[in-house]
């Protein structure tokens, strides 16, 4: 590893410099280190692309530094030479690393690329353009760097990199090599952070290890930034780990899903409760996702189930201010729909006088006659808004508003008051109830109840 400064962030301080320092992408250090040994001379452009954070703008600036360096060893730059050193500390201006995401336009990549790459480099052997997130360049810049790329002077190399390869171009994609990158594997991702932890010091515990890189999804970057910032609290434990970056165990999605398996509402919504007062909801429902993926041969029917609840709740989380109150909403769905016939074990504990057990008898079946009563018919408006044309329309009627209650010529509808919804609503008033009619064979009147926000999601909870 090159000599760094303390005062870097880990991250920094331990990006790969040389091809031999990657983890987790064998597949293509050993074509690259290849090409290098035979003959770094004979440029050809490539496209790198992958998930984020997989070292691709890092390989990027590699590559660049082996086809200059003077010094190559064993396909690796050697980080010591001139050439090696001008492009480590940013120093010439025959490497240029540009943005893709701020330089869209046409204009941008003729001032920046094109009226440039016909010089000859200044101080490297060969002129090196890195592009980040090629692919938000728009259809005229991409144009003009095809021109360019398909008559490339012997002289500029061309490495571009992107998260999302089938937004590029296929001229641009059939006239470079293509090396797809992907996450790192979690024993690895491991194995590379236990390697930081004891190159550093850090106090550590290997459960820590494996949820930090669980968490990160499996990219470099992120993995050690969250063992950069637990590593503050001194010892990397699971519960530091959980505590700052508000996560959970594997422990705790188990016991979660425990109590949604007895069907209890009330103890459903006092976990949801204790979980959003420590826990990032949002990250939360990744994290069970995640879990379920691994455990789903445990209890399938479950698993598959409440997995669609999850991905409801991930679809939606991240435009609501209390996620505790989607959670609460997606859950009560869940029961009323079912997933299994589960005794409910508080229905076993009435064994005391008769006339006791009567009473509490006939008070539940009094309870359940009413809330079956008020069952809203969530298949009815899904059936419902499914005819409509516009996918738009679809998705605003599904996230902001539903079927109250059906009577014998009147079907309430309650909605939470958004505007856009609103002005969709009255557009599509009369096919809603034309299509209301159909499903339900009779004449009905469409009746809207407006309610602001926190209304809508109560009464959708207590439905």
């Amino acid at each position: 590893m090159a000599d760094v400064t303390k005062s870097q962030s880990l991250a920094n301080r331990y990006r790969p410099q040389t091809f031999d320092e990657m983890i987790g992408q064998q597949h293509i250090i050993w074509i690259l280190k290849a090409k290098m040994q035979s003959d770094s001379s004979s440029l050809q452009n490539y496209l790198l692309c992958g998930p984020r954070w997989t070292w691709k703008t890092t390989s990027a600036r590699i590559l660049a530094k082996a086809i200059n360096c003077l010094d190559p060893h064993d396909g690796n730059p050697c980080n010591k030479c001139a050439n090696c050193e001008l492009i480590n500390s940013w120093k010439t201006t025959d490497y240029i690393e540009i943005d893709a995401a701020s330089n869209t336009w046409v204009d941008n990549v003729r001032e920046v690329i094109i009226d440039q790459a016909g010089y000859q480099p200044i101080s490297l052997k060969k002129k090196i353009y890195v592009i980040d997130e090629v692919h938000m360049l728009s259809t005229a810049a991409f144009n003009a760097l095809l021109k360019t790329i398909e008559e490339p002077s012997g002289n500029v190399c061309f490495i571009l990199a992107t998260t999302e390869l089938q937004k590029v171009p296929q001229t641009i994609v059939s006239r470079v090599q293509v090396f797809n990158f992907k996450k790192i594997p979690q024993d690895e991702m491991v194995a590379h952070l236990w390697n930081i932890c004891k190159t550093e010091w850090f106090e550590f515990e290997n459960e820590a290890l494996e949820l930090i890189a669980t968490i990160s999804e499996w990219c470099v970057r992120d993995a050690i930034k969250y063992l950069d910032q637990v590593s503050v609290l001194g010892k990397i434990s699971t519960e530091n780990v959980s505590q700052f970056l508000w996560i959970s165990t594997d422990a705790t999605i188990k016991s979660f899903f425990e109590i949604v398996k007895t069907n209890d509402r009330n103890q459903i919504f006092q976990q949801i409760d204790k979980l959003a007062q420590w826990t990032d909801l949002q990250q939360f429902a990744k994290q069970c996702i995640g879990y379920i993926d691994a455990h789903i041969m445990d209890d399938t029917d479950f698993y598959l189930k409440v997995s669609e609840t999850f991905s409801e709740i991930m679809r939606q989380v991240r435009f609501y201010p209390y996620p505790a109150v989607l959670y609460k909403i997606a859950f009560n769905k869940f029961l009323w729909e079912g997933w299994e016939v589960v005794p409910v074990k508080t229905e076993k504990k009435v064994e005391k006088k008769t006339e006791q057990k009567t009473e509490k008898k006939a008070e539940t079946e009094e309870k359940k006659e009413e809330i079956t009563e008020n069952k809203p018919d969530w298949d009815l408006w899904e059936r419902i808004i499914s005819q409509l044309q516009s996918s738009t329309t679809r998705q605003v009627f599904k996230d902001h508003m539903t079927i109250d209650k059906v009577t014998d010529n009147e079907v309430s509808l309650i909605h939470d008051n958004n505007m856009i919804a609103k002005t969709m609503l009255e557009k599509e008033h009369k096919e809603i109830e034309t299509l209301l009619e159909k499903e339900l064979g009779k004449k009905v009147t469409l009746n809207v109840q407006w309610m602001t926000k926190e209304e809508y999601f109560q009464r959708l909870m207590w439905m």
